[in-house]
């Protein structure tokens, strides 16, 4: 069931639904810690930004222009990502002195978590493709 972003603090509050997945800096700012009974911490996701263009454009810009522009995206993406990381770093440690409770997995229930997981990974594995799902989880290793 879907549910609108802005509903979910009311949903944990009322146990309407009993947990959530987000960022640590969402966990924070929306305060999600305050009304459910821990955070276990999966590290589980990626969350990734992307610069799209067309091809047509990009094939249209000159060599040394789109050189520029292929580094420029690179070192910015790398200054953004340490940032982002950095906030949500931040936000779990403000979780933490809030009061919030945070698991953290040890490698053997991490790795029941992924056993638990693989009916799920094959049911989607016709849409999504096996050499995809293969490499996501040789990424995760």
């Amino acid at each position: 069931q879907k549910m609108a972003f802005s509903e979910v603090y009311g949903a944990l509050q009322t146990k309407v639904i009993d947990g959530q997945e987000n960022s640590w800096s969402n966990i924070y700012g929306k305060k999600f810690f305050e009304v459910q009974d821990g955070t276990t911490e999966s590290n589980h996701g990626v969350l990734d930004y992307l610069v799209v263009t067309s091809r047509e454009f990009w094939a249209g810009l000159p060599d040394d222009v789109r050189s520029q522009l292929e580094t420029i995206l690179m070192e910015v993406s790398q200054v953004r990502n340490d940032e982002s990381t950095a906030v949500n770093e931040a936000a779990k440690q403000e979780v933490i002195k809030a009061g919030g409770v945070v698991r953290t997995l040890t490698d053997e229930q991490r790795a029941a978590w992924v056993e638990a997981m693989k009916p799920v990974w094959k049911k989607f594995e016709g849409d999504i493709g096996a050499d995809l799902l293969s490499a996501a989880e040789s990424t995760g290793n």
